[in-house]
C-alpha cells in the first residue's frame, strides 16, 4: 500500500469513527466531522465555478475588448457588483436586483426542467399504456395490461383529487363533498407507498454506504493487527 493511500484510508477511518460517535453521545466529533464535509464541499463547488464558469465566461471575455463576447460579459460582471454591495447597508436595495433577476432564472429552468422531464414524459407513458396494440393481442384483451393501465389512471386522478381545494362555509367549516374525501383517501395511498418505496431506496443507499465505511475500518484494523 502507498503512503498516499495509507494517509486515506486512516483519514476515512477517522471521520468515519468520529461521525458514529454521535450513538454515543460525542457531538464534538460529529460536529468537527460535519463541519469537515461542509467545507470540503463548498471549497470544491467554489474551485469548479471558478474554472468552469467565472474564468471561462467572465474573465477570458473582459481580457479583449474586441471579443465579440466583451458586452455580454458586462453584465454578469455588473449584477455581480451589485450583490457584493449587499454587504454594505445601503446596498441592500442594489443586491435585491441580481437576486430577484436569479430568482426569475432558477424558477424557469425549473418549471422548463419538471414539465419537459418529469410531467410531460409522465403523461405520455400513461397515454401509452392505453394504446390498442398493447392492450390487444390477436383481438384478444390483454387482462393484465388493462388491469396496469387502469391502476395508473385511479393513481393519478386520486392523487390530484388529494390535493383538491376545500371550500369554507360561513361558519368556518371545510366543505368537501364526500366523493372526493373518497378518491383522496386512495390517493394518500398510493402517496404512502411512493413514499415508502423513496424510503426504502434511501436506507438501502445508506447500509450500503454504512458496509462500504465498515469495510474500511476493518481493513484498517487487519492491516495493523
Amino acid at each position: 500500500m502507498s503512503p498516499s493511500e495509507l494517509f486515506t484510508l486512516i483519514i476515512s477511518v477517522a471521520l468515519t469513527v468520529m461521525v458514529f460517535s454521535y450513538i454515543l453521545g460525542g457531538r464534538l466529533f460529529f460536529g468537527i466531522a460535519t463541519h469537515i464535509l461542509i467545507g470540503v464541499s463548498a471549497g470544491f463547488l467554489a474551485l469548479v465555478v471558478i474554472q468552469k464558469v467565472i474564468l471561462p465566461y467572465l474573465f477570458t471575455p473582459l481580457a479583449d475588448p474586441a471579443n465579440p463576447g466583451f458586452l455580454l460579459a458586462l453584465v454578469p460582471l455588473v449584477l455581480s457588483i451589485l450583490l457584493v454591495l449587499m454587504i454594505f447597508r445601503r446596498g441592500t436595495q442594489a443586491g435585491a436586483i441580481p437576486l430577484a433577476f436569479l430568482g426569475g432564472v432558477l424558477a424557469a429552468l425549473a418549471i422548463i426542467g419538471v414539465t419537459r422531464g418529469t410531467l410531460a414524459p409522465q403523461i405520455l407513458s400513461m397515454l401509452g399504456r392505453f394504446e390498442p396494440g398493447k392492450l390487444m393481442h390477436e383481438a384478444q384483451p390483454q387482462w393484465t395490461a388493462i388491469l396496469e393501465a387502469l391502476m395508473i389512471l385511479l393513481g393519478v386522478i386520486s392523487v390530484l383529487f388529494v390535493f383538491h381545494h376545500r371550500g369554507q362555509s360561513k361558519a368556518g367549516n371545510v366543505i368537501r363533498p364526500v366523493f372526493l374525501e373518497g378518491i383522496g383517501s386512495i390517493g394518500q395511498i398510493f402517496i404512502g407507498i411512493t413514499f415508502g418505496a423513496l424510503f426504502v431506496g434511501l436506507f438501502s443507499s445508506a447500509l450500503l454506504a454504512l458496509i462500504s465505511s465498515l469495510t474500511e475500518i476493518i481493513r484498517f484494523i487487519t492491516l495493523w493487527f
